[in-house]
């Protein structure tokens, strides 16, 4: 689910910068290619097939 929604957030960010008509094609290129490095970063560090779970810390001694 969480790469649905990553994806589906870069492609309308995407969609507006083209259809508000004020970027370039340069601009354009350079936004694509930062989603796509911000979707490769969250695959690499955002464990997206993780289910998140909050735990408790580790009940240990106190100093």
């Amino acid at each position: 689910m969480g790469w649905i929604f990553a994806i589906v957030l870069a492609a309308l960010s995407i969609l507006a910068l083209w259809k508000s008509g004020y970027c370039s094609r340069m601009a354009l290129e350079l936004g694509a290619a930062a989603a796509l490095v911000a979707l490769a970063g969250y695959g690499w560090q955002g464990s997206p097939n993780m289910a998140g779970q909050p735990t408790l810390p580790a009940a240990g001694p106190n100093p």
